[in-house]
């Protein structure tokens, strides 16, 4: 199934309503003024926060969207209905692009709820709006202002606390699995996930928001795998766990990790700033020895960043990790 986290749609807002020219003819009444009403405003299209949605999955065969025009005014001074605005729900962490000029518009987040991406016109003026002592039978009416129309291009980006950093089957869905009692597919063969997978690390004083990604391989920073499309997802994290299968030999382990690193060296974006930690994972497979001999060949490689040894399936430092995490978070 498909992740859909890019969307190219259009939007057109509603056009206003035109003014109106009338003069009250009533019985008895001869000469009556100018009373012909504004026209009605059109409606505005307005991308909206939903914090159920997690994806752009509702924008997959649907591309335009319109909102309501605004009525004309009319006679006795009524104004003109005016068109509904058209609000469409997005996920949080969704940008929004001027198609055209790339330009960024604005995006939906913690602290934007709302953001207008098509103004509706303005209703036009009646003549009664232009009776004046010098003017008393004006016929001046203005028309409404029309529907803005634009392609935009939306893109939503992940926001959460910890991202699962690795190559496939590193043991990044057992994990979260483990930790948060989601729900991501584990499995011993290449790109078992295939989407994001958000969970809940919860204690009595805070939650923390993990994503699990698609693995990534060798040649990601240049659209090889899956892992391209969602390494801007882990650009936005607070913080990487970059997750290494220590139950090949040290060799390939520091290979693994190297293979990562360089991606995310060579990818647009820069993750030079982000905190991280390496986790050893499956070491119940590893005699004492063995995981002697490989912590001490990634102590000398990593230096600065912190080695955590861990096992999803007999619980192996994840107490300590949850703890680290809840500290540092």
């Amino acid at each position: 199934m498909a992740y859909f986290d890019e969307a190219k749609i259009t939007v057109i807002s509603g056009k206003g309503g035109d003014g109106c020219l009338s003069f009250r003819r009533e019985k008895y009444i001869e000469r009556g003024g100018p009373d012909g009403g504004d026209g009605g405003d059109g409606g505005d299209i307005i991308l909206e926060k939903d914090l159920n949605l997690n994806s752009l999955s509702s924008f997959k065969g649907k591309r335009n969207f319109q909102a309501v025009s605004g009525k004309n005014g009319s006679g006795r001074n009524k104004k003109g209905k005016s068109g509904e605005d058209l609000v469409i729900k997005v996920p949080i962490g969704t940008q929004i692009f001027a198609t055209q000029t790339k330009e960024l518009i604005g995006e939906i987040n913690e602290s934007t709820s709302r953001i207008v991406v098509a103004k509706g016109g303005k209703g036009g003026l009646g003549n009664a709006r232009f009776k004046s002592s010098t003017n008393q039978a004006p016929k001046k009416t203005t028309k409404g202002e029309q529907s803005d129309s634009r392609e935009i291009f939306l893109e939503m980006r992940l926001i959460a606390d910890i991202g699962l950093l690795g190559l496939p089957n590193a043991g990044k869905s057992t994990l979260i699995n483990t930790l948060t009692n989601s729900k991501s597919k584990v499995g011993n063969f290449p790109f078992t996930t295939l989407t994001p997978t958000l969970g809940i690390l919860e204690n009595s004083e805070k939650s923390l928001t993990i994503a699990d990604m698609p693995g990534i391989i060798e040649g990601a920073s240049d659209g090889h795998g899956l892992g391209f499309k969602f390494l801007r997802h882990l650009h936005r994290t607070k913080f990487l766990l970059h997750l290494v299968d220590c139950s090949i030999s040290a060799e390939e382990a520091l290979d693994s990790f190297s293979t990562i690193e360089n991606e995310l060296k060579k990818f647009h974006l820069d993750f030079s700033k982000q905190k991280r930690w390496v986790c050893l994972t499956k070491v119940d497979l590893l005699t004492d020895q063995k995981i002697s001999s490989i912590v001490n060949q990634f102590s000398e490689k990593l230096r600065d960043i912190p080695l955590i040894l861990i096992s999803s399936k007999n619980g192996t430092g994840l107490e300590e990790l949850k703890k680290e995490l809840f500290k540092r978070l």
